[in-house]
């Protein structure tokens, strides 16, 4: 369950959906405020926020790239 926005998931433009917690003390363009959890999603969320993998930051884009594809 998505508690007060503090989870998003990242679409991978191949079916999957990765979970991300979102601290909203950060700034926006910064890597720090999101931090990748281990949890992939094969279906499409029904409640959940969905954001594009080009509106990362470049650093979050590596780690995803990194450990998911």
């Amino acid at each position: 369950m998505l508690k007060h926005g503090k989870y998003v998931y990242v679409d991978l433009n191949n079916g999957k959906y990765i979970k991300v917690r979102i601290l909203k003390s950060r700034d926006d363009n910064s890597a720090e405020k999101y931090i990748l959890t281990n949890y992939v999603n094969k279906n499409k969320p029904k409640n959940g926020i969905i954001i594009k993998m080009d509106s990362l930051p470049i650093e979050v884009k590596d780690k995803i790239t990194r450990f998911f594809l």
